[in-house]
């Protein structure tokens, strides 16, 4: 009994924790969407680099950097909280939310190759202007296309962790089966744009509910957190004979 009342605690705790995570990343995300990030074009004028824009540039650096760190402790979070449900199903949820963070990973180091061959005072003599504003569209184009490739894996994961929420009824069945909608819209979405890149302007209204849901299950698992007699029953439920 002492094992079962420690493994709900942690189970507690770390669905708390997944809500706050949510809270963080989705902050970090309305910063890189909406705050004074400059594009790439905006450091390369007639003069050379605009160093006064440099600093706002790094800010979006780090905020991807936190997003993508978050989202890796909430698909932790989760498996800790879904595995009493499916151990199986749980940890393929956190594994493509981790391959979502991997990837936004890997696209924040090619950010910063091209902000670098920009910046860096020791690098501009080694590319001529053609160069750098070649690389500057490459990246460009690469950090605004990235984001659909790595919300097919979002996708799965927020699916998969949401199936399990409605089926054991640790949160309210209609919040689960929302954000079971949620990601299968941002999934088809994503797949869409990819296949067809003229639709990439039309798609953002499809995001915001996404959005909204978003903030509402953070909020909700961190200050209403899981229902710890469902939480018990699918324990024992498991538990072997």
């Amino acid at each position: 009994m002492s094992q079962l009342n420690q493994s709900q605690r942690s189970a507690i705790l770390m669905a708390r924790i997944a809500g706050f995570s949510y809270i963080m990343y989705t902050i970090a995300g309305l910063y890189i969407t909406f705050g004074p990030i400059p594009a790439f074009s905006a450091f390369l004028g007639a003069d050379g680099p605009v160093v006064e824009l440099e600093l706002p540039f790094r800010t979006g650096l780090l905020a991807e950097a936190l997003l993508y760190t978050f989202v890796g402790i909430s698909a932790a979070a989760m498996y800790v909280v879904l595995r009493a449900v499916s151990p199986g199903v749980a940890i393929m949820g956190a594994f493509c939310r981790l391959i979502e963070a991997a990837m936004g990973a890997t696209f924040i180091v090619f950010k910063y190759a091209a902000f670098a061959a920009i910046t860096n005072r020791d690098l501009l003599t080694t590319f001529s202007d053609a160069e750098r504003s070649a690389l500057m569209g490459l990246f460009g184009h690469l950090s605004g296309s990235a984001l659909f490739f790595l919300l097919i894996p979002m996708a799965f994961g927020g699916v998969l962790f949401f199936s399990l929420f409605l089926r054991s009824r640790f949160i309210p069945r209609w919040l689960a089966a929302w954000g079971v909608m949620t990601y299968a819209i941002i999934g088809c979405v994503a797949a869409t744009v990819l296949l067809f890149p003229d639709f990439r302007n039309n798609v953002m209204l499809f995001f915001l509910p996404g959005a909204l849901f978003e903030w509402v299950v953070a909020l909700w698992l961190l200050f209403k957190g899981i229902n710890t007699q469902h939480w018990e029953d699918a324990v024992k439920a498991n538990l072997p004979d």
